[in-house]
């Protein structure tokens, strides 16, 4: 081989002795290439086996890659409150849905508080379906 990588033309009948780019002497005790400095040192050390995870069964219903969310029978829902809030919110249709029955029937006597307790409603609903089931179904 040339300083530049590249193979030497011998001359016609030369045999070359043993095989190319050997090196000349390695040490046993760290198993490195002595003659031109690099050492390294190969230490064995088994690594920690990784836990194993049970895969997990899916339903037959169930599609494998949607995402289902478990629901408590009686626990609230976000679309549900809003349809009742939008159509029955001025008779406190969805005040009653997160049992609230006194605010229910201040809504009902004043048509949602004159229309703009629905509003202010419809504002807070996310936060008022999340208070409902985190207080009656702790996670």
């Amino acid at each position: 081989m040339t300083e530049e990588g590249g193979v030497q033309a011998l001359p016609s009948g030369a045999q070359v002795a043993g095989p190319p780019e050997q090196p000349l002497l390695q040490d046993s005790a760290v198993a490195g290439n002595v003659h031109v400095g690099n050492v390294v040192h190969q230490y064995h050390v088994a690594s920690p086996a990784a836990p194993t995870v049970a895969p997990v069964s899916t339903p037959a219903y169930a599609h494998p890659g949607a995402l289902q969310q478990v629901r408590h029978p009686g626990e609230r829902d976000l679309v549900e409150a809003y349809i009742l809030c939008l159509f029955l919110g001025w008779f406190g249709g969805h005040r009653f849905y997160f049992r609230q029955p006194g605010l229910g029937v201040l809504y009902f006597l004043t048509f949602g508080i004159f229309g703009l307790g629905v509003i202010a409603d419809m504002i807070r609903m996310p936060y008022m379906v999340q208070r409902y089931n985190l207080q009656r179904f702790p996670r």
